[in-house]
């Protein structure tokens, strides 16, 4: 009896275990393709618009909360969903060929699928609480990015990202118009311009490295058709452009010396190395470059929140 009962509680605790081990791999493989880097990226710069408008008319934490939610639902829906539009293409590219749903881990696909849609009707949900107008702007992000862009444009044009770059603002817009009651004014608009100027600076860096795997999978980014030198020069060109945007930025809404420090040491050693990159062949500045993009634009709205803060 002892020993039928150790048994019976050993094969319990195995089932237990595999269940746990099951419901983890699961989770795991759902989280992944709502792209938790790109998630935190977005919320950052929506946090960040939301933060600059409480200032201006006032904070509301119900609805930096609310709005918090909407998007973090809203970006890792529309993620998932290009991760279920682009599953044939992802299973032909070494990068991505590792993907929940491009290697079978979740399946059948259309459960991915369903759960996009799930957290992207919950996010509009919620948006739409606050405001008809960032209910809009969710929806627009999310259209933009998994329909126009990665559904209708990504394989049929070599300009598709800047079809598709708008989505990437779309969230400091959803926040914004979220505190301020419906308004959008020109901080935010500029916010929003800079986020697509460093999309496809992001994008087309990643064409350049990764050129044959978008080559195998037949997808036309714009640098896979460019010569290296033209390919220095248009990364080069968006580098610069980010930079001269935050000088406009501190000039035009009269930020403090502070702020124009902070943001000049990356913006002066992107200048640098924009120029070594038009000078010399390779990679390297390119790969360089591209390492920075991401931390600038962390320093520049960040900057941004302790200039309206303080």
């Amino acid at each position: 009896m002892l020993i039928y009962t150790y048994n019976y509680f050993m094969q319990n605790v195995l089932e237990l275990k595999t269940f746990i081990k099951k419901a983890k791999d699961t989770f795991g493989n759902y989280l992944e393709i709502s792209k938790p880097r790109s998630v935190a990226l977005l919320y950052f710069t929506a946090l960040s618009s939301m933060i600059v408008a409480s200032t201006v008319y006032s904070f509301n934490w119900l609805k930096i909360i609310l709005l918090s939610i909407a998007v973090i639902l809203g970006v890792m829906g529309a993620n998932a969903t290009t991760n279920y539009i682009d599953r044939k293409i992802d299973s032909e590219m070494e990068r991505t060929k590792s993907r929940a749903i491009a290697s079978g881990k979740i399946k059948p696909a259309f459960k991915g699928l369903v759960f996009a849609l799930v957290l992207v009707f919950s996010g509009i949900s919620i948006a739409f609480y606050i405001n008809w107008l960032s209910a809009l702007f969710l929806f627009l992000g999310f259209f933009n990015s998994a329909i126009l862009y990665n559904g209708l444009t990504k394989q049929k044009t070599r300009y598709n990202i800047l079809i598709g770059a708008p989505s990437g603002g779309f969230p400091v817009l959803v926040a914004y118009s979220g505190i301020s009651g419906g308004r959008i004014d020109l901080i935010a608009i500029i916010m929003f311009i800079f986020i697509i100027i460093w999309t496809p600076a992001h994008i087309w860096s990643l064409a350049y490295f990764y050129n044959e795997d978008y080559k195998k999978a037949g997808i036309p980014m714009l640098p896979v058709f460019l010569s290296e030198k033209q390919n220095h020069i248009l990364l080069s060109f968006l580098s610069i452009s980010m930079v001269l945007l935050s000088i406009f930025l501190w000039f035009f809404f009269r930020l403090s010396y502070l702020f124009l420090g902070v943001i000049g040491v990356p913006g002066i050693a992107i200048i640098i190395i924009s120029v070594f990159l038009l000078c010399l062949p390779g990679k390297k500045f390119a790969w360089i470059l591209f390492k920075l993009s991401s931390p600038y634009l962390a320093v520049v709205f960040l900057m941004l929140i302790a200039e309206y803060i303080f």
